[in-house]
């Protein structure tokens, strides 16, 4: 009995350890842009993650209401990224994270389902 009680401390420390890499790993995982494209009112609000290359970039100075917007192909799919960040260069890989936003209009022009930018990384 003493070994268990002298155990049990050791084996809840364990399973918080296991609890919180399982629940940070799923905030890792990497979600393709066809499937958000294909049922965007599943992924609408969520924090999503993807990565591709910028392959049409949008600066400040064409659009009034957002800062820079511009395009990300992961080879599923293309999606347009809303950023306060500035736009990155065409042809840059990058991995961002960011909220699937409804769509939006500019100049007469629809994006469709975007992504609102919270972070981004350059490979």
């Amino acid at each position: 009995m003493k070994i268990f009680r002298s155990l049990a401390p050791l084996a809840l420390i364990v399973l918080a350890l296991v609890l919180v890499t399982a629940v940070s790993g799923c905030h890792d995982k990497r979600t393709d842009i066809s499937r958000i494209l294909q049922n965007p009112d599943k992924y609408m609000g969520d924090e999503v993650i993807v990565a591709g290359e910028v392959v049409k970039v949008y600066s400040a100075q064409l659009i009034i209401a957002e800062p820079g917007l511009y395009q990300v192909d992961d080879g599923t799919g293309t999606i347009w990224v809303v950023t306060k960040n500035g736009v990155p260069r065409e042809g840059v890989k990058i991995g961002l994270k960011g909220i699937v936003s409804s769509p939006i209009k500019i100049a007469g022009e629809s994006f469709g389902a975007v992504i609102r930018e919270s972070e981004r990384r350059y490979k």
